[in-house]
């Protein structure tokens, strides 16, 4: 679960770059789109996973790993989306956990068609 977090605020920190570096309007707002949600997210995760099992200690500044920073977004939307596949089919988290998954997954599939645009 700590691997995805990481993945997520990852994605939002590309989305970040490309937004910064584009001079094309509507790729700006295409980025900003991308990156809507993540805070969210990531915050559910922590409070619903790390926070509800009081394993708070994992929070560190290591959390944003530069090795899942990719500027490619279908790329990492592919990544993200494998990845939460993976968490939902191994057994280990809860309906609630999974119903988060989930919705998490269908936003990917949206943010995957977007980021097919830039």
């Amino acid at each position: 679960m700590y691997e995805l977090m990481q993945h997520l605020i990852a994605f939002k920190y590309a989305c970040k770059i490309n937004h910064w570096a584009t001079d094309n309007y509507s790729a700006h707002l295409l980025y900003d789109r991308l990156s809507e949600d993540i805070d969210d997210w990531t915050d559910r995760i922590a409070e619903c996973y790390f926070m509800a099992s009081d394993n708070k200690k994992v929070f560190n500044a290591d959390i944003l790993n530069p090795k899942y920073v990719n500027r490619n977004l279908v790329k990492s939307c592919e990544k993200i989306i494998s990845h939460l596949e993976e968490l939902q089919n191994d057994g280990e988290t809860n309906e609630g956990l999974n119903s988060l998954l989930s919705a998490i997954e269908e936003g990917f599939l949206n943010k995957l068609a977007l980021a097919k645009l830039s």
